[in-house]
């Protein structure tokens, strides 16, 4: 009379054991869930402008900051602290900025302008990532203030890896996480997200918190993130030298 019953329990008991291999996801799974769960790969295919209006704090100064970018490569960044701007931009080819109350001059090439051509991009490491050229594996999933993080490692082709969190539940970022190193030390950089909600169909944070080696450095809290609206390319070009020596530093209309 008992054997049966204590057959069942071994039998469930093995199938609570095996399910995490069995329902263990891949790559592509969970970078599909990603995909759909920020609007899905055509309305993110469709995106070719945005532009983030916000403020915040970087190393205990407010700060407020404006960025547009236009695919393929364009960024404009206008940053405004103490009263005063400072505006950065890449056209595709040349990177340049103007500090507050100066002309703008060109950044020469090196890791600035790259990263600047980085920050330019409208899609995440992960879309499309394939053909990219980027590698993804898989890392060891964490589990954060009762969530649980898959965990890619994300390799884009020539750049260093990143480290990407995603909520299992939502299928959303929580963090990414580089490491660098500077006169022979590591450095630690991460970026955390939240406070998702949907714009035009599109789940995006607006809230973005910056650590090095573990210590908050800046807190981004985002006012209004637009998509597809109308940017000249002109507005991402170095702005030429002007009378008073003031450049431009207005932003996109």
């Amino acid at each position: 009379m008992t054997f049966f019953p204590v057959r069942r329990v071994v039998f469930l008991a093995l199938l609570v054991l095996a399910a995490p291999s069995v329902h263990a996801q891949t790559v592509d799974e969970i970078v599909a869930r990603n995909i759909q769960a920020k609007g899905g790969a055509e309305l993110l295919r469709s995106t070719n402008t945005v532009r983030t209006t916000g403020s915040g704090t970087m190393q205990g100064s407010k700060i407020a900051i404006t960025t547009t970018s236009k695919r393929p490569y364009f960024v404009r960044n206008e940053m405004t602290l103490a009263g005063k701007t400072m505006v950065m931009g890449f056209d595709g080819t040349t990177a340049w900025m103007a500090p507050a109350g100066l002309p703008a001059q060109p950044i020469p090439p090196g890791p600035q302008t790259e990263g600047m051509k980085q920050n330019s991009q409208i899609d995440s490491p992960l879309f499309d990532y394939k053909a990219k050229g980027t590698r993804i594996e898989l890392g060891t999933p964490v589990t954060e203030a009762g969530r649980k993080l898959h965990h890619l490692i994300v390799t884009p082709k020539g750049s260093p890896a990143m480290h990407y969190y995603l909520d299992a539940e939502t299928g959303l970022e929580a963090k990414m996480v580089i490491d660098t190193e500077d006169s022979g030390q590591t450095i630690r950089m991460e970026m955390r997200f939240s406070d998702f909600r949907p714009v035009e169909g599109r789940m995006v944070p607006f809230t973005v918190t910056q650590f090095v080696n573990g210590k908050p450095v800046a807190e981004m809290n985002f006012e209004k993130i637009e998509f597809n609206i109308p940017v000249d390319d002109a507005v991402f070009k170095m702005p030429a030298k002007q009378s008073g020596g003031k450049a431009p530093v207005s932003g996109a209309n």
